[in-house]
């Protein structure tokens, strides 16, 4: 039991700690607008490729050609 209360005062103290500590809303905001960006690039790299590899099974030149353009351009 000692060691359970000893664990909770130890991450309590943390969390006092953690609030204590002064915060800069620019540097969570910049955060924020990383997270947002690697997902935002994420998420289209996969539908790029996705839209790809289907128009190819499609045997759909016209759009394949339309995407690997525009896959191009998002990488740049």
């Amino acid at each position: 039991m000692k060691d359970k209360n000893t664990s909770f005062n130890k991450n309590q103290n943390e969390m006092v700690k953690y609030k204590q500590q002064k915060r800069d809303p620019f540097a969570f905001s910049l955060i924020a607008q990383m997270v947002l960006d690697e997902a935002l690039h994420k998420y289209y790299k996969e539908y790029y490729e996705r839209e790809i590899n289907n128009a190819l099974d499609q045997k759909d030149k016209e759009r394949f050609m339309k995407l690997t353009e525009e896959y191009k351009a998002f990488l740049a």
